[in-house]
């Protein structure tokens, strides 16, 4: 396929699928956590109690509302927004806190906010990505629970502004408290009188280091060859309250709520629809293209002098500072002539032949932003959505890829080398299994399996063996059997990765082995949706094995690699 071609089909997929993500965040982070807090949140002040050390006059019709949170069928919502630098640009996640309480005594009468408490169970905090809620509520503890297991922002001091020169309405003073330590703080918020009912929405900065949350640099990035994330010190806190004494004005901003998040859901759906229809499309073109020559002006198979060909050359993978070998071997065509001949690499694509691309190293950072919001390039294997993969050494085959990011792959490969490489047919995976020999009898010097790879490869964080330290067949290729899975095209409908993997016994493993794709299960402890369509988190020994159209060698041959 040619770069303009490939150009055009990649604009053809541009959806923007930014909103109907942000809306299924916006639904997760709605939906409360199954969360059983024992730690008692002030709730009941009483008409005539005190809130932050003021006395409510029932004379002057003051009114105590208490607060509880919004996701819980309550009247306020509690958020923060927080980010890292990453060596793909910066990620910001969103979370909030389940379990709130506290109250707002306010004057209706002359719309006077007199005092505001807001207590949270640090315990019951929840992120947009489960595995980020649970590396900072469990693993790395950025609350001290066990002895300050609530934080709390009390104020008796309200201070209207000047409307000419503000874009607040009032400045909320008093105290934030957080893992036991008490600092003094000025919140500009917007204060709205509506009858009886008293709505609250403010927005303020608070920086981590001020309450010993500890500044850490993620444990998995940083052990990416010495390549580390940051964890920026400030963080975005925003407070929504509609204090009413009326139940059915809450019920009625709930039930807008949840009809404002069905539309986005409705249009996320159709999005997504749309893309995944494109796509079949693009695959489709893709079919096509291998059989006609894919790069313009190449030659037709049946005019391809295959005796002027190389038996084998080395393909120069794009990388950080020069280029990655990677070989490639022909294989000759099957004697009924079904098979074309077709040269195919030597190994199973490493982490080093596809970290470049993967992380975007050729991409300016807004570009490649954007592509990820719109689903056509992948996130970066140690940030969401992969979540429990990350690289390995980077002779090791990547894993965890699903045919999306294969193709996606082979596209970029084939638009950086000017040479068209796809993933292998069933036919030409199979041909290439049994003209180097079938499956052998000693298999352990062959291929990695559950009998003979090393436990700590299967535990967590999963990895494998280098590739190619097995024996090779007799055409000079490794590892089509065990180690990872690998994906092959012309099976239909279906999804299909071949060989067997690490967690193959030796036994099942036959030129018949097959796997097919399944997303939901494949990734059924991901816990976002949509579930990500580049890595799988359980099915994870999955990778890819490239072919090449000799037709591309011929009308542009390789150049050495330095």
């Amino acid at each position: 396929m040619s770069k303009k071609t490939t150009a055009a089909l990649i604009a053809a997929l541009g959806i923007n699928f930014a909103m109907a993500g942000g809306a299924l965040m916006l639904a997760n982070l709605n939906k409360p956590a199954e969360y059983d807090s024992s730690v008692e949140l002030a709730t009941n002040y009483g008409d005539s109690g005190t809130v932050a050390g003021v006395k409510a006059n029932a004379e002057q019709g003051d009114l105590i509302i208490p607060l509880s949170a919004a996701q819980m069928g309550g009247n306020m919502r509690v958020t923060f927004s927080g980010a890292k630098k990453t060596p793909a640009g910066r990620e910001v996640h969103e979370g909030t806190w389940d379990q709130v309480g506290g109250a707002v005594l306010f004057r209706p009468d002359s719309q006077d906010l007199l005092a505001i408490e807001a207590v949270f169970d640090t315990r019951s905090l929840r992120t947009d990505a489960q595995g980020l809620t649970t590396t900072v509520t469990t693993k790395e503890k950025w609350f001290d629970v066990d002895n300050h297991p609530t934080a709390t922002f009390q104020c008796n001091q309200i201070n209207k502004t000047d409307a000419a020169t503000s874009s607040h309405t009032h400045v909320l003073v008093g105290n934030f408290t957080l893992n036991g330590i008490t600092k003094p703080i000025k919140i500009p918020a917007m204060l709205a009188f509506t009858g009886q009912t008293l709505t609250i929405e403010a927005e303020f900065v608070i920086l981590r280091s001020d309450y010993n949350v500890e500044k850490r640099e993620s444990s998995i990035a940083g052990a990416v060859g010495g390549v580390v994330s940051e964890v920026e010190n400030e963080v975005v806190l925003a407070v929504s309250v509609n204090a009413s004494p009326d139940p059915l004005a809450v019920i009625s901003e709930l039930a807008q709520l949840v009809e404002d998040q069905k539309e986005q859901l409705r249009v996320a759906k159709v999005e997504r629809e749309q893309l995944f229809g494109l796509e079949r499309r693009l695959s489709s073109l893709e079919e096509k293209a291998v059989n006609l020559g894919s790069v313009s002006g190449t030659p037709k198979v049946d005019d391809i002098d295959f005796e002027s060909l190389p038996q084998q050359y080395t393909e120069g993978v794009p990388h950080v500072n020069r280029p990655v070998p990677m070989e490639m071997v022909l294989v000759p065509g099957s004697p009924d002539g079904k098979v074309k001949p077709v040269y195919m690499s030597q190994t199973e694509i490493t982490w080093d032949q596809s970290r470049w691309w993967i992380e975007g190293y050729d991409l300016p950072q807004n570009e490649l932003s954007k592509l990820i919001n719109d689903g056509l390039h992948p996130s970066v294997v140690f940030g969401p959505p992969s979540m429990t993969i990350q690289y390995s050494e980077g002779m090791n085959p990547a894993m965890a890829m699903s045919m999306r990011t294969a193709k996606a792959y082979c596209r970029w490969l084939t638009e950086k080398t000017g040479r068209t490489y796809r993933l292998p047919t069933i036919d030409e995976w199979q041909w290439a299994l049994e003209a180097g020999g079938g499956v052998p009898e000693n298999i352990d010097d062959y291929a990695w399996h559950a009998k003979n790879t090393p436990k700590e490869f299967k535990d967590d964080p999963p990895t494998t063996s280098p590739a190619g330290s097995k024996k090779p067949n007799s055409l000079g290729i490794y590892d089509m059997l065990g180690s990872v899975a690998e994906w092959v095209t012309g099976t239909g409908e279906e999804e299909v990765v071949l060989g067997g993997t690490i967690f193959t016994d030796p036994k099942d493993i036959t030129a018949d082995w097959r796997a097919v794709a399944s997303l939901e299960v494949w990734s059924e402890s991901y816990p976002l949706t949509p579930k990500s369509r580049y890595w799988y988190t359980d099915f994870y020994a999955t990778g890819i094995r490239v072919v090449c159209e000799p037709a591309s060698v011929a009308a542009n041959p390789p150049k050495e690699v330095e």
